[in-house]
């Protein structure tokens, strides 16, 4: 009977036992449970928050993003951004902070020590402020830092290089930080700085197209004063011929003051002389006059029949005729008439320089209701192949000696390519030189609208 109870006892007590152990279990699983509830959380968490910094190119917007949501993941009362701004340097200077921070103002820049800054970097993990000022006692700026009361550092890292820090103070509910905040801290911190370089590239590009589009206008300006001023050199050529026909016709008037018939003939010249001379300047000054360079909807057959009008008595100089090839009901493009005049002028002062000895330069126009297509096309010499491939570039010229700048096809193509068209260079079958451009056309109904 005893033996009976003895044995009832011993099966209580490890029934006891086992249910202890049951117990620990089950408590064991149910908070390895709620970690990995915390980490799938965090995890989707880090994901949203990935992408939507991948989404910010803005410097100022991603930082206080980035510091929000540290405050406001692990509840922390502050937080601070330090940036490595020069790699040389070993300064850290603030780039922002949020929080609430009750001892003295945030220095503006940390001076770390070479030792201490390649500790964070080869550790590449969350610290203790209390454990890196044990660590390096001899840190004062680190001691700086220790109004970050019970604080955390965290290093951004990338290619091994690092960045900066992110400095925690305590948490709100006065608790420790916990592993699993240090960890998602860290992975954080990781798609920070990664989001952060490519806000400092996309700043960076940026900065160089805004940069290479003043160049490019500069070089458009400086381009078109040069034509201008090559232009006038010409016109005032052009002047001097009837002011001379002007000046002989008035003495020859004085000579016959008593003939009232040759007089009134010789007035008449003068009359004709002086139409061409208002002629010539109105067409220079239509050319040159600055005006809005808003882009409108235009008829491209017009401009080139101005840029024409206003070299002919140059092209007549030189002997060469122009073969005017414009279909009728040409579709019309959107663009700026003064730019495009530019590039028409130096394409027929191009041609003019390559026929020396005279020849023809032949204007033709075709289009549909997708593309309007000019081409230029004269009878010199042509362009060598080797040339070709260059003939677009900034300061390359074929042009002998210092004639000419080697800016003006480049202008050309800077504004074709803002019209959203292209121009090409190439040879006609005869071997002379062909610059083909082709512009959008402004679709049919549109006109109205712009």
């Amino acid at each position: 009977m005893k033996r009976e109870q003895n044995a009832k006892e011993r099966s209580k007590r490890a029934v006891k036992l086992l249910e202890s152990a049951i117990d620990v279990k089950i408590s064991e699983l149910t908070q390895s449970n709620r970690q990995l509830k915390r980490k799938v959380f965090d995890l989707y968490t880090i994901f949203e928050i990935s992408r939507n910094f991948n989404s910010v190119l803005n410097y100022k917007t991603l930082v206080d993003s980035f510091l929000l949501t540290s405050l406001g993941q692990v509840g922390a009362s502050v937080a601070a951004l330090y940036l490595v701004l020069e790699p040389s340097d070993n300064s850290l200077t603030l780039a922002g902070s949020k929080g609430r921070f009750h001892g003295r103002e945030i220095p503006a820049i940390v001076h770390l020590q070479e030792r201490t800054l390649h500790y964070l970097q080869t550790s590449a993990a969350p610290h203790a402020l209390a454990d890196l000022v044990s660590r390096f006692d001899d840190q004062d700026q680190l001691v700086e830092l220790g109004d970050f009361e019970n604080g955390l550092v965290i290093p951004l890292i990338i290619k091994s290089r690092l960045k900066g820090v992110l400095v925690l103070g305590k948490k709100v509910s006065g608790q420790g930080f916990a592993n699993d905040d240090s960890e998602f801290l860290s992975i954080l911190a990781n798609q920070f700085v990664v989001a952060l370089e490519n806000a400092r590239l996309y700043e960076s590009e940026k900065n160089t197209l805004e940069e290479l589009k003043k160049a490019q206008d500069q070089l458009v300006r400086t381009e078109r004063l040069a034509a201008i001023g090559e232009l006038s050199a010409k016109i005032a050529h052009e002047v001097n011929n009837p002011l001379g026909i002007i000046s002989n016709y008035l003495h020859l008037c004085r000579r016959s003051l008593d003939k009232p018939e040759e007089t009134t003939k010789h007035l008449g010249v003068v009359g004709e002389e002086i139409s061409r001379i208002a002629r010539i300047v109105r067409q220079l000054l239509d050319f040159h006059r600055p005006r809005k360079m808003e882009k409108t909807p235009i008829d491209v057959a017009e401009i080139i029949d101005d840029v024409l009008a206003l070299v002919e008595w140059q092209l007549e100089d030189r002997q060469i005729r122009v073969d005017r090839k414009i279909e009728e009901s040409l579709p019309r493009v959107i663009g700026a008439p003064e730019q495009l005049k530019q590039v028409f002028l130096n394409l027929i002062i191009n041609a003019r320089d390559f026929m020396p000895d005279g020849g023809l330069l032949a204007v033709e126009m075709k289009g549909d209701d997708s593309e309007l297509r000019i081409a230029f096309t004269d009878t010199g010499a042509g362009i060598d192949d080797e040339d070709l491939p260059r003939i677009f570039e900034p300061f390359y010229t074929t042009k002998e000696g210092s004639f000419g700048t080697g800016l003006g096809l480049s202008v050309c193509y800077g504004i074709i390519s803002e019209h959203g068209g292209r121009i090409e260079a190439g040879n006609a079958e005869n071997g002379g030189g062909r610059f083909i451009i082709t512009l959008p056309a402004l679709p049919v109904g549109e006109e109205k609208s712009c």
